[in-house]
């Protein structure tokens, strides 16, 4: 007898073959059995007529360990009610383990971490503090080059000593060992302007003898997208390492036409290379959610906070800021305050109706709030473009990824505001671009989000319906897939996921969550 038999379904096996129409039998986290089967018992059993059965999606880019999320919305109901049963944090330079210090001070851009009990150093301990703790979905983590990095510089722009590289390279190694599943560079953010290549291909040698792979937010997505992409081959030309690319995106009207002219340049470096070797990942929405300190020029934050604010103070470096500032409106004409941590007021406005309330110009604005805001400020931009967004998701080279974290409709508390990504972004990739505008098969899209980021992330026995292989599994309706998420309203579920199963669990079944949750975390 089964513990689990999902009968009658046309079942896509994750690998871009055609879907079939067998039944799937569970016991234990495994699925032991494909076929059809007439006479087999199970203690439960799902009727999948007319229904798609698909490998659990995987999230390759997810940010619930930045916001803290997987300690305070464990559950991770926004992302299972997507189909959703995997995903990988550590993204753009940041990790929460290996800690060196013991401090997670580096994540104050995007959270407060003094809230939070640390009961873990390495990276096996903080696999063991979330087993303890277990998710709804299953978790793996990068190693932030920017996190550790930043153990030793404490903030300060310069080179690392050829002895810093040697420790760290150790430490690389170890968190490897223990199950990371590579190591992510955070290039656009100030604390690794100074990371170059030199120091990148260091770090990718120990990468490459534990077999992982590297990821990296670009230096620019703007103005320099077109430069920050040639680093990016460089690195994979030198290294020969697998590379993905966060949040693939051409920031800001000027900017749009890059993106075409970058995908042509990953697709010619693909080519030269005889395989995949550099991806990315995409959000199917055109407006983004970013740190504000990103838009400032560069310079500004060089050396940290304090430096910042000193930049800010003085009137001769604070009007070389605001012409900087002017020169790039695009960055920041529509902005809108999504989380400014305890001066909640901001929250929900724009940079318009906030510099009419301080009767400033935007760009003193800005600056007014990034000097009243001691921690985070999180920010909207309409600055995507809709025909770049077609583009990504047809490539081959392309992923889908949230680029957010956990979530439910309670969650919304006082002056946090989310994307709609957060509550959409599977379903809208699947509903309104596969389904409604035909730009991949269902095959290959289930692929781009199940079976291929299994290879690249080199999972085993995941991200396929096989044979022995976990049971990871989402039932969906591919008439009504849909996202319901908008700006004015995120806090709404999708439609047309219908079931979701996690390690052979139930974890979601007809708009009921289960109290229990089945979560492993993933060391490869």
């Amino acid at each position: 007898m089964y513990d689990l038999l999902i009968k009658n379904g046309q079942v896509f096996d994750g690998q871009g073959n055609p879907s079939e129409n067998i039944d799937i039998g569970i016991s234990n986290d495994k699925i032991v059995a494909l076929g059809h089967f007439k006479n087999e018992k199970a203690k439960t059993e799902i009727n999948a007529e007319n229904r798609f059965v698909c490998p659990g999606f995987i999230d390759i880019n997810n940010n619930a360990d930045h916001y803290l999320d997987i300690f305070f919305s464990p559950s991770a109901e926004n992302l299972i009610r997507q189909g959703v049963t995997t995903i990988i944090c550590g993204n753009s330079g940041s990790s929460l383990a290996p800690l060196i210090s013991g401090s997670l001070d580096f994540i104050r851009r995007w959270a407060n971490p003094s809230q939070l009990n640390i009961g873990w150093r390495q990276v096996k301990d903080f696999f063991d503090f979330l087993d303890d703790k277990r998710l709804g979905i299953n978790f793996a983590t990068l190693l932030g080059w920017g996190s550790l990095r930043n153990e030793f510089t404490k903030g300060e722009f310069r080179n690392l000593k050829q002895k810093e590289i040697d420790q760290l390279k150790l430490i690389v190694s170890e968190g490897l060992n223990q199950g990371a599943l590579g190591v992510s560079f955070g290039l656009g953010y100030a604390s690794e302007r100074m990371v170059g290549i030199t120091e990148i291909l260091k770090i990718a040698k120990v990468v490459e003898e534990k077999k992982g792979y590297l990821s990296f937010h670009l230096r620019d997505e703007a103005e320099g997208l077109l430069a920050s992409v040639r680093e990016v081959i460089e690195i994979a030309e030198k290294s020969k390492l697998p590379i993905e690319i966060s949040h693939f995106k051409a920031e800001g009207k000027p900017n749009f036409d890059y993106f075409g002219q970058a995908l042509e340049m990953i697709n010619k470096a693909n080519s030269s290379f005889g395989k995949e070797l550099i991806n990315f990942d995409i959000f199917p929405y055109n407006i983004s959610a970013q740190s504000l300190y990103l838009i400032l020029p560069e310079w500004t934050e060089i050396g940290g906070r304090d430096v910042l604010l000193k930049n800010i103070n003085d009137e001769i470096v604070k009007n070389k800021i605001l012409q900087d500032l002017k020169r790039k409106k695009y960055l920041y004409k529509k902005l809108k305050i999504a989380d400014s941590g305890q001066r909640w007021w901001f929250s929900g406005k724009t940079l318009e109706e906030i510099a009419k309330g301080f009767n400033l110009t935007p760009e003193e604005s800005l600056l007014k709030i990034i000097e009243l805001c001691e921690d985070k400020v999180i920010v909207f931009t309409e600055d995507l473009s809709d025909k770049n967004i077609i583009e990504g998701i047809k490539n081959k080279a392309s992923f889908i990824g949230s680029n957010s974290g956990f979530s439910n409709i309670e969650s919304g508390r006082k002056g946090v505001w989310v994307h709609p990504r957060a509550f959409g972004s599977f379903p809208r990739f699947l509903g309104h671009y596969t389904r409604d505008q035909e730009l991949l098969s269902w095959e290959e899209a289930i692929y781009k989000i199940t079976g291929k980021v299994a290879e690249k992330t080199g999972f085993k026995k995941r991200g396929l319906i096989k044979k022995d292989y976990y049971a990871d599994i989402t039932i969906l309706n591919p008439e009504k897939i849909q996202s319901n998420s908008s700006f004015k309203n995120p806090f709404q579920y999708p439609e047309g996921i219908e079931s979701v199963i996690v390690n052979g669990k139930m974890a979601y079944h007809k708009g009921l969550l289960t109290e229990e949750r089945h979560g492993k975390t993933i060391r490869e």
